[in-house]
Parts: C-alpha cells; structure tokens; sequence
C-alpha cells in the first residue's frame, strides 16, 4: 500500500510514540542516566485498622454446622431448615451467628496519637504524681506516633509496688487518656486462665468463649488496655500452667492468631495494650518478667500524697452536691496519714459524723472519730506512709 502523505507532513502518532521511546533507549545507551532515572519510591501509608478476628474461619464453622453455606437474613425470610442441635452446640451457632451479622464486620480501628491524648495524659500524672515514671513513657509513645504516623505502640507493662498505692486507678485512667476501653481482670480470683484467653470447647460443662476475645469485640478500636490486676497472685487449676497460657499474648508472633477454642476462630490479640500489676515480681516466672517492662512504682509520700488524698476528698464531696464545703489543709494532712485505700471510706464516715453534729464542714475530730470506725479501735501499728509527730 503506497503512502500518499506529503512529504512534509508529520508522522502518524503511534510512530511518534515509537521515535520518542527509541531517542529515550539511545540515550540510555549513551549513559543519560538522568533523564530516565526512578521516581523515589512514595511511603506506604500505615494501616487505619486491622481485622481482629478471622472472618473466613468463622463462616467456615457456620458451614460446618448448617452442612451449607449461611445465608445470614435470607435464613428467616426463606425459611431455610435449621440444624438440631444440643443446647451448648445451639448457644455456641447463637454465638457465632451474632458475630457473623455484626454489621461491623472483623475490621476494628488502631489506635494513633493526638495532642488530645497528650493534653488527658498530662491530666493523669497530675493526678497520679507517683505515676509519673508510666505515663511519660506512654506519652513518648503517643508522640513517636504523632511524629511517624504509625499506630500507637506500647509494650507489655508491670506496675510493681505495694499494695494500696493506686496501680489499679492509675491503669484506668491511662486508659481513659488513649481514649480506649479498659477490661480489668483480677487475677487472685481467677481460677480458669484457659477460659480468660481461649475459651473451652462445648465439651466443657459452661464452656465459653474467651473472656479477652469477647473484650475485644466488644471495645470499639483494636487496642484496648487489658488490666492483669495482680498478676502475681495467678492461681489455675491444679493441673494448668497459668503462666504458659498468657505466654501467648505477649508474644507479638503468636498473638496474631490465637484460636478461640469454644468458637474454633482465630483471633487477633496482638495489638492490645497489657498493663499488669504485682506487689511481688519474684512470684512470676522469669519468662513472663523478660516479656513486660516493669516499673517500680514507689508509695505516695508528702506532696503527692497530699495530691491523692485532696483528689479523692475532691470526689467525695462532690458527690454531697454542694451541701459540704471543701475541707482545710489541717483536715487534708490528717487524712493523708490514712492507707490511701482506706481515705475515701473515712471520709465518707466523717461526713456522716459532720453531718450528725449539724455542720456543714469536716473538722479533724470527725476524721479521727470515722478512722477509728473504719479501722477499729484496738492498738494497732501505724498503717499510713505519714508519721503523726510526736
């Protein structure tokens, strides 16, 4: 076929395209690097959230149990037969129908920093002046995510110290301060720890799901504070290794997929924030004191002492709604010489003694008078961190 174009004229566009693409690969050859050197490669932005539990497992059970695939609504509107089961099998389908047809699906949001978490964290070390070791460390990790635009990353954390020094409201209140949900575990009560992190099969008599897991749907973000309170008092069944059970969740690798077994899911742990507490770290295994930061956390002395005992006077007369006025320094310091676990029930007995004697403010006689209710009236050795001077 003969070309009838002028010749003048310009060569068809897919010609151009091919001189173009040779003059490029020419130069190349000639060592113009330059002109074909890569663009820089653009950061991959950090996941938003994360799915915290296997949702293809789960329909997967379903499948098993109905012998067919589940048709979540269209199993009423077509009045599809349902499997016969036994009662613990029924409630176990029960259990998983409802986290299949939770319209929230497995995906749960990260958590990542904020000046707002910075501003309620400086919040709670002035009102838990002991705690300051702990919460600056969890705000370095709020502004490292601030700065990185990664989620919020916080170790394994111990809180070591005697009892009655606030571990537990300090733990809470960090908390509140990421904004996430708190579920507290006490660990000197618990007698099953399979059930609190696996769950037993139906096989079991009151088999359940694990108490972390439904903690977890339950919490809005993918990172909620799991508060292990006195982890050192851990006591199981004659038979289970306690230790060995929670040795899972703190290990990043295998806490990304630990089976549920009453549900038979695997569930994402991996991004929970553990805060633990313990007044004897010796009574853990070494295995499980290499796997948490520990933090001595010394007992309130002067000032911060002082700082407690007017934060819990605070709450409690805030709770008279006005009909009690603040009370004096004099008052404050006689209240600090009180275990700071026993300050709030000696005031509210003081407020009764005030209020009997129809005034309207605490004097000291009636916190000496409701200390002695409170802790009774036989000699005892001094139990506060304050002295009374002789």
């Amino acid at each position: 076929m003969t070309d009838d174009r002028p010749n003048d004229a310009p060569p068809p566009r897919a010609q151009r395209r091919r001189s173009k693409r040779s003059a490029t690969l020419d130069r190349q050859s000639n060592g113009d690097v330059e002109a074909c050197a890569p663009m820089p490669a653009r950061p991959m932005a950090a996941p938003r959230e994360i799915a915290i539990f296997d949702r293809e497992a789960l329909l997967r059970q379903l499948e098993l149990v109905y012998g067919r695939s589940y048709m979540f609504d269209d199993e009423v509107e077509l009045g599809l037969p349902q499997p016969s089961l036994s009662s613990e099998e029924q409630l176990r389908l029960d259990k998983l129908r409802w986290l299949a047809d939770d319209e929230r699906g497995p995906l749960r949001p990260l958590l990542f920093g904020s000046q707002v978490m910075r501003d309620r964290l400086a919040q709670a070390r002035l009102a838990c002046p002991n705690f300051a070791t702990v919460v600056d460390l969890i705000d370095r990790a709020v502004a490292l995510s601030i700065v990185t635009g990664t989620a919020l990353a916080i170790p394994p954390i111990l809180l070591l110290g005697p009892p009655g020094i606030g571990k537990t409201h300090a733990s809470k209140a960090i908390a509140a301060a990421l904004g996430t949900a708190v579920q507290a575990i006490s660990c000197a009560t618990n007698s099953d720890c399979q059930q609190l992190v696996c769950g037993h099969p139906t096989s079991w008599r009151g088999a359940r799901m694990g108490v972390v897991n439904e903690a977890l749907l339950g919490a809005d973000t993918a990172q909620p504070v799991l508060l292990l309170d006195e982890i050192d008092k851990f006591e199981s069944h004659r038979d289970e290794q306690p230790y060995h059970v929670l040795l899972t969740v703190f290990e990043p690798q295998n806490s990304s997929a630990i089976m549920d077994d009453y549900l038979r899911v695997p569930f994402n742990l991996s991004q929970i924030i553990i805060v633990a507490t313990a007044n004897d770290a010796d009574r853990l295994p070494q295995f499980i004191q290499d796997r948490l930061l520990m933090v001595e956390i010394a007992p309130p002395l002067g000032a911060e002492l002082l700082s407690i005992t007017c934060r819990v006077v605070t709450d409690a007369i805030a709770q008279t709604g006005g009909a009690v006025a603040s009370p004096g320094e004099e008052v404050i310091a006689r209240l600090a010489r009180a275990h700071p676990r026993q300050i709030k029930r000696i005031v509210q007995l003081a407020l009764g003694y005030a209020a009997g004697a129809g005034r309207c403010q605490l004097t000291v006689a009636d916190v000496e008078a409701a200390e002695r209710l409170a802790v009774g009236s036989g000699k005892r050795e001094p139990i506060g961190f304050l002295q009374a001077r002789g």
